[in-house]
């Protein structure tokens, strides 16, 4: 049943630490320690946030990277289908007086 290869390896859980390399997570940390707290699942979280691995990058490269996959793509389609359409509807006789 289910056919598949074998499960991909599972990292060990000491690998993951908060670090310079999470600066999101270690703003949290500097956070809930300025209120007495602590979170000790923070490390669950680092997998998110490590910029070490391939593909984690600051906001703005994401959003940059997000928006530029798609956006110029999509507004050239859109400028042939509008000046597909225009020149379709030029074409029309619309019945002038």
């Amino acid at each position: 049943m289910g056919g598949g290869g074998p499960l991909p390896a599972v990292p060990d859980w000491k690998t993951y630490k908060v670090g310079p390399h999470t600066p999101e997570l270690e703003h949290v940390q500097r956070m809930l320690k300025s209120l007495g707290l602590k979170d000790p699942w923070a490390r669950n979280e680092v997998w998110r946030y490590d910029r070490n691995q391939f593909g984690m990058a600051d906001r703005s490269v994401q959003i940059k990277r997000l928006v530029s996959r798609g956006f110029f793509p999509g507004l050239g389609l859109a400028v042939v289908t509008a000046g597909i359409h225009y020149f379709l509807e030029s074409k029309n006789d619309h019945g002038h007086h």
